[in-house]
């Protein structure tokens, strides 16, 4: 038995080097879509269906191995309606599980209805979204009660979860072209926090609760078929920073709207 000793230092490395985590992460839409032009009349209704991204970011120490942070996209689904001449909200999911809520306000510009060839608009947009994360995890383990012949393999698992509350604010300036056709985009400043804890077994509960940012713009085409439907296309070029850990993207989304 003379050998037991090394076959466990030997086994102890192979499952340590198999052990993975998830590491506590945070993410941020980076999806737009803000068309200048509301419509002046009220309870206009326009629902929508697309791709959209979100910049994913790593906020703890990990390595190069567990660096999965970048933009994925996500189906989401939106519906906006007019509360007033110029004045629009709207509401947001996505698959990642987060909701958004925003307003819209035309303060430039001939609206919806009235829009030509050659008309500038401009609008300010508010938003606000809440995201809850959660994730489980294998966090390796410890060998205990050795002997000669046996040694106890003790994993642990874990789990984070937290909810992040996000605060938007956009201007955004459009372009009509073409009687059916409007480019518009500007930049965005997005702020929150997240609260939650940590959880690894037979460990003390980490409390989890940090802040960040994002910064960054986007440019949209947007055409509108003479029986409602639209399509459109973005790009957004952003930087969300969080904590000690930033993270620049571009992303590409899509949508498909119908305007009732």
């Amino acid at each position: 038995m003379k050998y037991s000793p090394l076959l466990t230092s030997l086994c102890l490395v192979i499952l340590l080097s198999a052990c993975s985590t998830n590491p506590v992460s945070v993410s941020m839409s980076t999806t737009r879509f803000d068309n200048p032009e509301v419509s002046s009349e009220p309870l206009k209704v326009n629902l929508a269906l697309g791709y959209g991204g979100r910049t994913r970011l790593i906020i703890e120490e990990q390595g190069d191995d567990y660096d999965i942070s970048g933009t994925n996209l996500y189906g989401y689904y939106r519906g906006n309606i007019t509360a007033a001449k110029g004045l629009e909200i709207s509401l947001r999911g996505d698959e990642d599980s987060a909701t958004h809520v925003g307003i819209k306000y035309q303060f430039y510009g001939a609206h919806t209805e009235q829009s030509t060839k050659g008309n500038l608009s401009q609008a300010f947009t508010l938003g606000y979204e809440r995201n809850t994360t959660s994730e489980q995890y294998y966090n390796g383990g410890y060998y205990s009660d050795c002997n000669d012949f046996y040694c106890d393999y003790v994993s642990e698992t874990g789990n984070w979860q937290h909810d992040t509350n996000v605060y938007d604010i956009a201007w955004v300036v459009g372009y009509k072209f073409a009687a059916r056709d409007i480019i518009y985009g500007g930049p965005f400043y997005q702020w929150g926090q997240l609260n939650g804890n940590k959880n690894i077994t037979n460990a003390t509960t980490q409390q989890l609760k940090s802040d960040g940012y994002m910064i960054g713009a986007n440019i949209a085409i947007e055409h509108r078929f003479s029986f409602g439907m639209g399509l459109a296309g973005e790009i957004v070029y952003s930087n969300l920073d969080w904590g000690n850990y930033s993270q620049t993207d571009t992303s590409f989304n899509f949508k498909i709207d119908y305007q009732f």
